[in-house]
């Protein structure tokens, strides 16, 4: 989304200030230069942040290029202008902005050294465009470091029945209030895209000419007022209430989550989120 002066904030930036956001995505960028680090004579000239956002990983991946004493040029790529002016705000001059697509990238961003694409890789019905991108955009060695908390094995076991609760409470204060039904989503699966396994995204890599330095599920503690801030974003508030304008759909979402934290008596919830690095062969 573009937004004027006026218009509501549906970003990812609420939900980027959680300090287990942070720290989720500080262990992926850290791993992901560090194995690149690992190869001799080979320093860190150039380096990606697809699909950036509001800037919390840009500024993560500046922050370890510089305790790697690496001086690369930072490229940071987004497909919404008022994300990148909320990150250039952010980063300042420490990274160049730009405007553009997960699926298209190699053509303003090449001969990279390091790609990360945190957080967004479930939102791409064709996964496959990523990584043959990546390929063509990566020298031989680069690394291609992703995360993602939507993927077939992101819930942790016993939680399933809070995410059926969560998505039977937006749809009754949606009736109640409001008098739609929309279309059931499928309850245990609060966003509606295709999740993928660990075993496919290993798969795709691999025929994408990718060898798998790392690839591990990440737990994180997830509380109510994060869910709620999630709620706000627009992506994820269209794939859990489909067809439900956001402007009702995202209140009903938050105000849901809230009811079922207390139904359960729980302040927070695990869940989990595989993180992978991958080098260029």
């Amino acid at each position: 989304m573009v937004a004027g002066e006026n218009s509501p904030d549906y970003t990812f930036e609420a939900f980027a200030q959680h300090d287990f956001y942070r720290a989720v995505n500080e262990h992926l960028v850290d791993a992901t230069l560090q194995i690149r680090s690992r190869l001799p004579q080979l320093p860190i000239r150039r380096a990606l942040d697809l699909a950036c956002g509001t800037g919390a990983v840009t500024q993560l991946l500046v922050e370890g290029l510089r305790r790697l004493r690496q001086p690369a040029e930072i490229i940071a790529v987004d497909p919404s202008d008022s994300a990148l002016e909320k990150a250039r705000r952010l980063v300042g001059n420490a990274a160049a902005f730009v405007r553009g697509t997960a699926q298209a990238f190699s053509s303003v961003a090449t001969g990279l050294d390091v790609i990360l694409f945190c957080n967004a890789i479930h939102l791409l019905p064709d996964k496959d465009e990523v990584f043959h991108e990546a390929s063509k955009a990566l020298n031989p060695d680069g690394v291609f470091g992703f995360n993602t908390s939507f993927y077939e094995g992101c819930y942790a076991p016993g939680t399933e029945r809070f995410y059926r609760l969560w998505m039977l409470r937006a749809l009754q204060l949606l009736k109640q209030e409001n008098g739609i039904r929309p279309d059931r989503p499928d309850r245990t699966k609060v966003e509606a895209m295709r999740w993928l396994t660990p075993d496919e995204y290993r798969d795709l890599l691999q025929r994408h000419g990718f060898v798998i330095e790392d690839m591990h599920a990440e737990e994180a503690m997830m509380t109510c007022e994060s869910w709620q801030d999630i709620s706000h974003y627009s992506e994820f508030a269209n794939g859990a209430l489909p067809g439900v304008p956001e402007e009702l759909a995202i209140p009903a979402l938050q105000r849901a989550v809230a009811q079922a934290y207390d139904e359960l008596g729980i302040t927070e919830l695990p869940r989990n989120w595989l993180q992978v690095v991958a080098r260029a062969v």
